[in-house]
């Protein structure tokens, strides 16, 4: 079951009128549920924001557009009202009557409120042109883009980097305008020096350009430096004391990639709210030595500013999610919507997940690094330690609300599942997958068992096998017997999946394994995954999603290793 959020009952009672509203604050599971429903017929109106109508494929008959909308101005620190762009006005009017898509007539239709706000926009939407392409590279640090052309060994000196740098649209269409050869020459030696002095870089002779360790972390992790600088005073810090969930939930919160513009914080909220007594009252006892972001806000009497005020809401209502406090209780004690926790979570555990790299990298003791890790995990599921070896099954139904439901029944433990009769199980889980849950709890068990060497487990018939790969066939997979072809970058990704099923493959290590040295556009991971996953759906539809998305970190195989059979060729087995 999803959890009760404070857009549920909202949501239920609309869509029984054949209407539906979709938007960020939605669970992901409400998103769903409403998109199908609208691709079904079932919802015959759909309000939502820009986001749906430019970034998923749900073909309408009309499209109601509004001229305006809310953006968040970087330098004002607020959101503002502005015109929406040309272009935008294309992409949401495209919704309506796609080819193809069973809609043979189809009107994007802008309301204006008076002859003159028709002229004007009849003009600036349907007569006028397109914006300018604005190039992008050129708004964030050179230094951040520096250290990943040479982590992925596509530049490898200073003459290379200005030879890429200077063939981009920011190279060509801004720098040519403003500097001269010498001075880009300078802004990119500049930049390299910032990454040799953050050791991010290291040159070696002739000039050679080498990503550190922690260099090639960092740039794998997609965080900028300035970022990494500031996990590494945490973790330097950290290594050798006891610190807190809360601890590090807020230092992450507090990174310039952990801006959260998602989570709602209104003017009255900031002055009134109470946040920063709240993670003062929660750090009660802790000492406040270190110098890290949580100690800062302990020891300043001042008013934070307004952005690490939602940093504050953020990190306490994390905490409470990794807590197992209801979304509902979540929603009302902080004034937000399950959309902004979840988002929060991805974004915080992402963060944490690139700080236990940055330790490994730094060669930190190991317990140190896998309690980041553990505590990623946490943020990412919301659960508490315990549960989260259960939740690693990856079980469909093993939902956080399920997961939850199990540990009040007081059936979350190893020894608890092993106790239960499966029939009696299958009054919370199906059978597949409380099947599942009570084979991990023997294997615990046997774990446990004495001080007995480890069995070795027998080998995996592939007849018994959900999916079986084998090297002898490249252009192939067996799925629940079925064979289905696939193309050879199809046929890699799957293949590099399966060698880790259930568990989450980055994507440096996909990447790697699909196109090894040679450079393509990050969003190819994306692009073969939907190709993969048609190929798949079109023999096999109920495996239509064995392929998931960890947000910002990789792709998962959604099976486990007893229903997966790799049969490696002997050249690779043998390396």
């Amino acid at each position: 079951p999803m959890e009760a959020t404070r857009s549920r009952e909202s949501l239920l009672a609309a869509l029984q009128n054949g209407v539906g509203f979709h938007n960020a604050d939605l669970s992901p599971e409400e998103r769903g549920l409403v998109e199908q429903a609208f691709r079904r017929g079932e919802v015959k109106v759909l309000v939502s924001t820009s986001t749906l109508a430019v970034g998923l494929n749900l073909p309408a008959q009309n499209v109601f557009i509004t001229a305006e909308k809310w953006c968040y101005d970087q330098r004002l620190g607020m959101p503002w009202k502005t015109p929406i762009l040309h272009a935008e006005y294309e992409i949401m009017g495209g919704r309506a009557g796609r080819y193809g898509a069973g809609r043979p007539f189809g009107r994007s239709i802008l309301i204006a409120a008076s002859a003159f706000d028709q002229e004007t926009l009849w003009r600036r939407y349907v007569e006028g042109e397109r914006e300018k392409i604005t190039p992008q590279l050129c708004h964030a640090p050179l230094e951040d883009h520096v250290l990943r052309l040479v982590a992925s060994r596509f530049c490898r000196s200073e003459a290379e980097l200005a030879a890429f740098l200077e063939r981009t649209l920011t190279g060509r269409w801004v720098w040519a305008e403003q500097y001269t050869l010498e001075e880009v020459a300078a802004r990119i030696r500049a930049a390299v020096q910032r990454c040799i002095e953050t050791e991010m870089i290291a040159e070696q002779a002739e000039g050679l350009l080498t990503a550190t360790p922690v260099g090639q972390a960092v740039a794998a992790k997609g965080i900028t430096i300035k970022t990494a600088q500031e996990l590494a005073h945490w973790l330097e810090a950290s290594e050798q004391r006891e610190w807190s969930p809360l601890d590090l939930i807020f230092a992450a919160a507090s990174t310039p990639n952990g801006r959260m513009l998602q989570v709602m914080l209104t003017v009255k909220e900031y002055e009134h709210g109470g946040h920063p007594e709240a993670l003062k009252q929660a750090a009660r006892g802790e000492p406040l030595e270190a110098d890290v972001p949580m100690n800062r806000i302990r020891n300043c009497t001042m008013m934070p500013f307004f952005e690490d005020v939602r940093a504050i809401k953020a990190a306490l209502f994390l905490n409470d999610w990794i807590a197992h406090a209801p979304m509902r209780d979540l929603e009302e004690q902080y004034d937000t919507m399950a959309g902004q926790v979840l988002s929060a979570a991805e974004q915080v555990a992402w963060l944490i997940d690139a700080a236990a790299a940055i330790a490994t990298a730094r060669g930190m003791e190991t317990d140190f690094v896998e309690a980041l890790r553990r505590m990623s995990e946490r943020v990412q599921r919301g659960l508490c330690a315990t549960l989260l070896p259960l939740a690693r099954l990856n079980a469909p139904s093993l939902t956080r609300a399920k997961l939850l439901e199990l540990e009040a029944e007081g059936l979350a433990s190893a020894e608890a599942l092993q106790a239960i009769p499966l029939r009696a199980l299958t009054k919370w889980l199906p059978e597949p997958d409380a099947t599942r849950a009570q084979d991990w709890a023997k294997a615990q068990g046997t774990a446990a068992d004495g001080d007995a060497a480890p069995a070795i487990p027998a080998p995996v018939s592939a007849a018994a096998c959900v999916l079986v790969v084998d090297d002898a066939h490249p252009g192939e997979i067996l799925l629940d017997g079925a064979r289905i072809e696939l193309q050879e970058k199809q046929y890699r990704l799957i293949r590099v999946l399966a060698a880790q099923p259930g568990e989450c493959v980055p994507y440096e290590t996909i990447y790697t394994a699909v196109w090894g040295d040679t450079i393509v556009e990050n969003n190819q991971m994306h692009f073969q995954k939907r190709k993969l996953l048609k190929a798949i759906a079109a023999i096999c539809p109920e495996h239509a999603e064995i392929v998931g998305t960890i947000a910002k970190r990789g792709f998962k195989l959604n099976l486990t290793i007893d229903e997966v059979c790799l049969k490696e060729a002997a050249a690779t087995a043998a390396a």
